[in-house]
């Protein structure tokens, strides 16, 4: 291949989405704020793992469907449509990973610093 048919297989490649050099960070997986805690269960975020699939969400004791995602900036906030031991309800819930960690906001009031599961 000559010189310039490479340029312009190079330029076909950036164009049509080459991998990026840097991939975004997953918030799919196990987290939990303690590794040793990765597989309980508990009824506070110091105890309970969340739980993330492109469906659902489960934490603090509650499983969720996820209704509507969107993001902002890095930030994923889900509208979970949720069942647990305070009955059936739709909460906001808001994840941000942020070095290695994932930061929510669990129905604009729990919050937890979590990391994610081995």
């Amino acid at each position: 291949m000559r010189r310039g048919g490479r340029a312009v297989v190079a330029a076909v490649a950036a164009i049509l989405g080459a991998a990026p050099l840097e991939a975004a960070e997953t918030i799919h997986g196990r987290w939990a704020a303690d590794p040793a805690r990765c597989w309980g269960d508990g009824a506070t975020p110091a105890l309970s793992p969340l739980v993330v699939t492109s469906y659902a969400v489960r934490w603090l004791g509650d499983t969720c469907r996820v209704g509507r995602m969107y993001k902002t900036g890095d930030t994923v906030h889900i509208q979970a449509f949720c069942w647990g031991t305070g009955g059936e309800r739709a909460i906001p819930v808001s994840m941000q990973p942020v070095r290695g960690r994932l930061q929510v906001t669990w129905n604009r009031a729990t919050r937890g610093d979590l990391r994610r599961c081995p």
